[in-house]
């Protein structure tokens, strides 16, 4: 017998149907409705992607109890736009600390921390980049890219630009300028400007 839940809902399905085509199939159908799956939970433990692939075939009675939770793609993208406004505006507090210490040559420290400010500033473009992607699926005809979100977006990506060279040439001057002005500058452009351009599409 299947034990299978969607969203806390008994969900009937044959014993011999494989883990991997009910995922596959299930998948589809969320994709009409513009949701995603969230967690998929097997005996009470999340499946990450590897854990996955490994039960693809084996039928879905010698899997064991399955839950699995959806979420609606419209809402996570609004939740990743006030999650990456939060993010920029912490980022450019990051910015501002690590300059100082290139200006204060505090070198050491700063060249440590810089590669997890590139991390952090590749994740938040990545995080809106998709929600921007997802909302401008839904909102066709909706002007999702007006010039507040476009010259942020121009903006963030020049101070990246600039950035990068800096490092590689080991310019600390220019490396704290960046730093401590036009990155953070940027940042908070984009949380406080670009990012409520998609957040008002919300109330449209």
């Amino acid at each position: 017998m299947v034990n299978l839940l969607v969203n806390g809902k008994p969900v009937s399905r044959e014993d011999g149907t494989l883990f991997g085509d009910f995922m596959n199939s299930l998948n589809r159908d969320l994709a009409t409705r513009a949701h995603v799956i969230s967690v998929v939970r097997v005996n009470g433990e999340a499946l990450d992607e590897g854990r996955e692939s490994n039960l693809a075939m084996r039928p879905l009675s010698q899997v064991g109890s399955i839950e699995i939770t959806t979420v609606d793609q419209i809402e996570l993208a609004f939740e990743g736009l006030t999650s990456a406004q939060a993010y920029a505006r912490k980022l450019s507090n990051y910015c501002r600390l690590n300059g100082q210490n290139y200006k204060t040559g505090n070198v050491k420290e700063a060249d440590k921390n810089f590669l997890d400010l590139v991390d952090g500033l590749e994740n938040l473009t990545q995080l809106v980049m998709t929600s921007q992607s997802v909302l401008r699926g839904k909102y066709r005809d909706i002007h999702t890219n007006d010039s507040s979100l476009r010259i942020a977006q121009v903006r963030l990506v020049s101070a990246i630009e600039e950035l990068l060279p800096a490092k590689k040439q080991n310019d600390h001057v220019m490396l704290a300028d960046i730093l401590c002005n036009e990155l953070p500058e940027a940042l908070q452009e984009m949380a406080d400007y670009g990012i409520p351009v998609l957040q008002r599409l919300r109330t449209s």
